[in-house]
């Protein structure tokens, strides 16, 4: 008697083949998923930390270069003022006001701008900020003309550059920022402050005779850290972002989590905790982070508020302030594609492990069934039954016997069955035939009209080359007699308030006769000078402010006719609307008012030309449907990777009946000579070049609307 064997499972060839094909197959599978995991983590986390070292030392690299330019700004200041006024007192007061507000304007990073003389009075200080919005003059007359002892931390730096010094004040409160600025409700980084110091000497005997002080406002050093978390967004990295501490490695002066800052992320809105001067030490705990700065370390891992963070560290070159920046990111976030990764890997060994038992079931199973299936059906299709199929389960000479009749049954069948088909539907068959010769027909009339679309808008378009071309001949002709006066403006009006303070030195003389001055005073008063000194500077006002304007649209009609219809580039939308407006000016002003409503979008990739004249198109429709006074709407939005631009006006609308027709060539509801209705077809094309679409709402007597909606990329040419 034979034993009977104690595990069942191994008496069957279908179950020894299923337990090799899987042991065989999974094995070096399993083994190269484990493999490819920790090869792909160890990657990552490397790659990943090259690239915080290389943000940290990028962002460093941009604070140097921004501390560089304003040291070189303030030295630039110091060193030109005694070229332009003789000494440091009240009379060049009004003129230095002008100076200091042209340069806080035009720096856009300066709170206040400090002239001093040699004993610490306030001479001068900027009356606006960089908006050119004024200060209270009440505030002001609290510091104009005081002594700078009464700021300590403004004093340091007099006291510094009185001696023939630059310095500084490294990151701090200023008190005399305070007295001018309301700061309290906006992003806490608007509070702080640096301040850099200058002394001013006299060109011919180098002496020090006062000291200029510069003092910067925070936000923008925050900004460029800022940047920074948007740039690790962009990686879908969103728990990064940078920060900062002082030269003492401890104190944090810029993060990402402060009090007011304004952001869409729901973390920071809720009022997360503000970092703002609190230590790294004495607030965390972050003793080994501490270390790590202070070691000069660029990299650094450590554990805080329950997650793994990895930081990259740099110290800015400049040493007399000696920030040091890190970009940090969790640990979770980095690993959550080898996360990803991991399941995928599971998911394809299971997949893998099915299909392997199902196709080795199948292959064992075909090995196992009985001949009697194969003779049977070989013997039904030798009497004639062309429907019974023998089935294959090998290619051994049976067969390729019962492939053989499988194709001698399948053909004689299909013959059969064509031979019926052909009967019975021969008219369906012509019927067919002749519906498609009419759909041809439709194609061909179809392409006829696009074509004849086309040949009009290259019609237009040559016509806006021409006129391009015309227009930047123009521009550039008036531009250069335009420079004569708009560069000149500024030395007329230098030059009056000279000649005007010479005559009025000559006046205080005194060895003048009271005869004299009696005629002089007739002679004044019959030729109104008193009123010619005062409209002279509102006509040198008047010159300058019309050759800025005049400026503004040449350059605006220069950059419209460069109909660079061929090349994709990026295009800047809120410009393109500003450009348009300039140009349509003269349609608007002094009946319309526009209502700019823009919100934040990307530069998208466009043809810049053709965008433009889209907008002036449905500008120039939307002030002709206002008849007298109304109102434009002009809104932007970013929606689903897309944006939008929106033109709103409340004028006569456009009748129900119209609105599909408005797109047509040629179509147009102006009265004659006023239009030819190409401008909303040309419109409509160059939108569909882009991939993108016209969306068009009206009611007539209440306004229209026409939304532009534009995916942010567009595919280049090659």
């Amino acid at each position: 008697m034979v034993p009977k064997p104690q595990f069942n499972l191994f008496r069957s060839v279908r179950n020894k083949l299923l337990i090799l094909m899987i042991t065989l197959s999974l094995l070096p599978l399993l083994g190269m998923s484990v493999f490819s995991y920790l090869t792909g983590r160890r990657q990552i986390h490397e790659r990943i930390r090259l690239s915080l070292v290389k943000m940290a030392q990028d962002t460093a690299d941009k604070l140097d270069l921004l501390l560089g330019g304003k040291r070189e700004e303030i030295h630039s200041m110091a060193t030109t003022y005694p070229l332009i006024y003789q000494g440091i007192n009240e009379k060049n007061r009004e003129s230095l006001v002008l100076l200091l507000n042209n340069y806080c304007f035009n720096s856009d990073v300066y709170d206040l701008l400090i002239v001093l003389d040699k004993s610490g009075r306030i001479v001068g200080i900027n009356t606006v900020d960089r908006n050119l919005v004024p200060f209270s003059e009440a505030k002001l007359s609290e510091i104009i003309g005081q002594d700078i002892s009464r700021f300590p931390e403004e004093q340091g730096l007099f006291a510094a550059s009185i001696t023939g010094h630059n310095h500084h004040q490294d990151w701090y409160q200023s008190k005399l920022v305070q007295k001018i600025y309301q700061y309290g409700s906006v992003d806490r980084s608007h509070r702080y402050n640096i301040a850099l110091s200058e002394p001013i000497r006299d060109p011919r005997t180098r002496e020090v005779v006062g000291v200029w002080i510069n003092i910067l406002n925070w936000s923008h050093f925050q900004a460029i850290l800022d940047n920074v978390e948007m740039d690790l967004a962009d990686l879908d990295l969103r728990t990064g972002y940078s920060f900062m501490t002082a030269k003492d490695a401890d104190t944090i002066i810029g993060h990402k989590y402060r009090s007011n800052r304004y952001s869409d992320t729901k973390e920071i809105r809720n009022g997360a905790q503000d970092f703002y001067h609190t230590s790294l030490t004495g607030n965390y705990g972050l003793r080994s982070l501490h270390n790590a700065i202070r070691g000069r370390e660029r990299d650094f891992e450590y554990d805080f508020q329950g997650s793994r963070r990895l930081a990259g560290l740099a110290a800015i070159n400049d040493l007399s302030f000696g920030w040091i920046i890190g970009v940090e990111v969790d640990e979770s976030d980095v690993f959550r594609p080898v996360k990803a990764l991991s399941y995928w890997l599971i998911g394809v060994t299971i997949l893998l492990a099915v299909l392997v038992v199902f196709f080795t079931y199948v292959i064992a199973g075909g090995i196992t069934v009985p001949l009697k299936i194969m003779t049977r059906s070989a013997s039904r299709i030798a009497q004639g039954n062309l429907d019974e199929r023998v089935p294959i389960r090998s290619s051994d000479e049976l067969g390729m016997l019962a492939a053989t009749f499988n194709d001698m049954a399948q053909s004689l069948s299909v013959r059969e069955i064509q031979l019926q088909e052909l009967n019975k539907n021969l008219e369906n068959m012509v019927r067919d035939r002749t519906l498609e010769l009419e759909n041809s027909h439709e194609a061909l009339k179809r392409a006829y009209l696009d074509l004849q679309s086309a040949q009009e808008q290259l019609v237009q378009t040559e016509k806006m080359a021409s006129l391009g071309q015309l227009v930047s001949g123009i521009a550039h002709e008036i531009k250069n007699p335009l420079n004569f006066i708009y560069g000149n403006t500024g030395f007329l009006a230098d030059y009056t308030a000279k000649l005007q303070q010479l005559v009025e030195s000559f006046e205080r003389l005194p060895s003048i006769s009271d005869e004299d001055r009696s005629q002089i005073a007739r002679m004044q008063e019959e030729m109104h000078y008193g009123f010619i000194k005062e409209d002279l500077k509102i006509l040198i006002d008047n010159f300058t402010e019309g050759a800025r304007r005049i400026n503004t649209i040449v350059t605006d009609l220069r950059t419209f006719s460069r109909m660079d219809t061929d090349t994709i580039t990026e295009v800047d939308l809120h410009a393109a609307l500003e450009m348009s407006l300039n140009l349509l000016r003269n349609q608007y002003k002094n009946r319309i008012e526009i209502h700019k409503e823009y919100g934040e979008i990307p530069k998208i990739l466009g043809y810049s030309g053709k965008l433009n004249q889209v907008f002036m198109n449905l500008l120039s429709n939307a002030f002709h449907a206002i008849q007298g006074n109304g109102d434009v709407w002009i809104r932007t939005r970013l929606s689903d990777h897309a944006v939008e631009v929106e033109i709103q006006d409340n004028g006569a609308g456009i009748p129900k009946e119209n609105l599909s027709r408005i797109f047509e060539p040629f179509f147009t509801t102006k009265p004659v000579g006023q239009g030819t209705g190409l401008g909303l077809s040309i419109s409509y094309g160059i939108i569909e070049q882009h991939r993108g679409r016209i969306i068009v709402t009206s009611e007539p007597m209440k306004g229209s609307s026409f939304v532009v909606r534009l995916p942010v990329d567009q595919e280049k040419p090659a």
